[in-house]
């Protein structure tokens, strides 16, 4: 379950897509804390295998994106 949850944030943000915490938190029954851990897991993963690639903060609301 985790790693599905991880894919698929991983994948949303891949495909160029926003993702709202907590429209995403809502969508698969998790807690914001889980999210940010997902999302800790994320941003590891690139920062080694994909230096160019960093997820930031659209802004206060909790929209996350993909940044090249």
């Amino acid at each position: 379950m985790k790693i599905e949850m991880i894919l698929l944030l991983y994948d949303r943000l891949l495909s160029g897509e926003d993702v709202s915490r907590r429209e995403f938190c809502a969508e698969y029954s998790i807690s914001e804390r889980t999210f940010y851990r997902y999302l800790r897991a994320i941003t590891d993963f690139l920062r080694v295998h994909k230096p160019m690639c960093f997820v930031d903060v659209l802004d206060c609301s909790g929209t996350y994106f993909l940044k090249k």
